[in-house]
């Protein structure tokens, strides 16, 4: 079935919403959820300011159920809470395109969109390795722990590749190799690889260890050169006694 956009003559106002979102989000949260966020995302989009007590009048929801919506919305990563300079609390809605590539409007360094690229290339394997979709609060400890601990994005994707080898893949756990490889010095992938040559060096330069003869061997080889040094002995004295 194709589907085509209509062209529009008047226009009364559009709301963008991010691809990531709708390609992840839509499947997971339940109608009620997304009912909320598009009417959240709208007035913040388009306004600067949401009603809150509309939205519930306008979906027949109950102040209970509005603010279940809103905990999964943060559960989920999508709702940051923060507070203003002022000390008033309000509620982020969180951008995952930045969440993915970084904030580069800063700089226009090379080396920063490269890194932008390489961290889209990471989260794409990631999400392979995983079979499944991360979650903003997934991507938010990696961007961390990137930030954090200055690492490669190739080094993080070989954490959750090693995280899947030992059967473990929740991302807390795998995070846990890049502040033990930060511990050893090991910042890139290509560090990692360099420490398991060395390893692999060492362990074939290493001496062999020979396991240590049991007391009955030693009682045998003892035996045996008692008994030769006896038929030496005798050997001299027949020499002797010929002479």
């Amino acid at each position: 079935m194709n589907f085509k956009m209509q062209d529009v003559k008047l226009d009364l106002g559009m709301t963008a919403f991010e691809n990531m979102f709708l390609n992840t989000y839509v499947q997971m949260a339940d109608g009620d959820a997304l009912k909320v966020f598009l009417l959240v995302y709208k007035d913040a989009y388009n306004t600067g300011y949401v009603d809150t007590k509309k939205i519930q009048k306008q979906l027949s929801f109950t102040e209970e159920k509005f603010n279940e919506c809103i905990d999964f919305w943060i559960n989920m990563g999508v709702f940051r809470e923060k507070r203003d300079t002022s000390g008033q609390n309000f509620i982020e809605i969180v951008s995952l395109r930045q969440m993915y590539y970084g904030d580069n409007s800063k700089s226009s360094n090379e080396i920063n969109f490269d890194k932008a690229g390489r961290k889209s290339i990471m989260f794409d394997n990631i999400e392979r390795i995983l079979d499944r979709s991360l979650t903003p609060a997934d991507i938010t400890r990696i961007q961390e722990t990137l930030m954090e601990y200055d690492s490669d994005p190739e080094l993080v994707t070989e954490a959750f590749r090693q995280g899947k080898a030992n059967g473990n893949m929740d991302v807390k756990y795998v995070l846990g190799y890049i502040k033990t490889w930060r511990d050893q010095g090991i910042f890139t992938l290509n560090d990692l690889k360099m420490k398991e040559e060395r390893q692999k060096l060492a362990k074939k330069n290493s001496p062999r260890q020979y396991r240590k003869r049991s007391s009955n061997n030693d009682e045998i080889k003892n035996y045996a050169q008692k008994a030769r040094e006896e038929r030496f002995r005798r050997m001299l004295g027949e020499d002797n006694n010929g002479n």
